[in-house]
């Protein structure tokens, strides 16, 4: 006679497959892009955006007719080198927007900006797939169809080369900075940005904010005989 031992085993797989499936199965959003700051420059673009942000809030959109509004751009109590040039060219991007920015504090509705600095450990990354992306200058790629499946390999290596030369794909560094730009009239909020960024791992000393100088003066007490 001869003994099957399909169905227990088939039952014994289903029972643990059950078992193992109580545990939820880690997932991830769908790919999407974030910009990585690595130059003053990139400084330089995100201060402009947010004083083009801030007119369309608190002014109206570029055409229409809006009363000037006057700021004051508030400094943080410490600041870091990102912070110092981001107070200088905010000012300037605000004034180019028809702003009034004012260096009196009672002048104008104020405007507060936090910097903070978020750095991941152990991340998992998954590059995106080589070849399909969307130009930020309006030029769109696409890998549309592979007619011969053996030369998959060298389209896709063509591919990857096209969005490293183009500079679309970049190292995934672990640290972000999550920047909020406020402007309060009285007790409520006015305006309210965010704005989160990639930033090199070598280069977040630029964004972490320095505190006061240690004092470093010793006080001697001379006793008398």
């Amino acid at each position: 006679m001869k003994i099957s031992y399909a169905a227990p085993l088939i039952l014994l797989c289903l029972g643990l497959g059950a078992c193992m499936s109580q545990v939820p199965v880690a997932t991830t959003y769908p790919v999407t892009f974030q910009k990585k700051m690595q130059a003053a420059g990139h400084w330089d673009v995100l201060t402009a955006d947010i004083a083009n942000r801030l007119r369309d809030s608190l002014i109206g959109p570029s055409g229409q007719q809006g009363r000037p509004t006057s700021l004051y751009v508030q400094r943080p109590k410490y600041d870091s080198d990102f912070s110092q040039a981001f107070h200088d060219l905010l000012i300037t991007h605000l004034m180019e927007q028809g702003f009034v920015v004012s260096e009196n504090p009672s002048s104008g509705l104020p405007v507060s900006y936090s910097i903070q600095v978020v750095t991941h450990n152990d991340r998992g990354f998954i590059r995106p797939t080589p070849g399909l992306f969307t130009a930020l200058a309006g030029s769109v790629f696409v890998l549309r169809s592979v007619a011969d499946s053996s030369t998959v390999s060298a389209v896709m290596l063509g591919a990857v080369g096209l969005d490293v030369a183009s500079g679309f794909i970049t190292d995934n560094p672990n640290s972000e900075i999550i920047v909020t730009t406020s402007v309060m009239s009285g007790d409520r909020y006015a305006a309210r940005l965010r704005d989160i960024y990639y930033i090199s791992d070598n280069n977040v000393g630029q964004y972490v904010a320095k505190g006061p100088t240690p004092v470093t003066t010793r006080i001697v007490e001379v006793v008398g005989q």
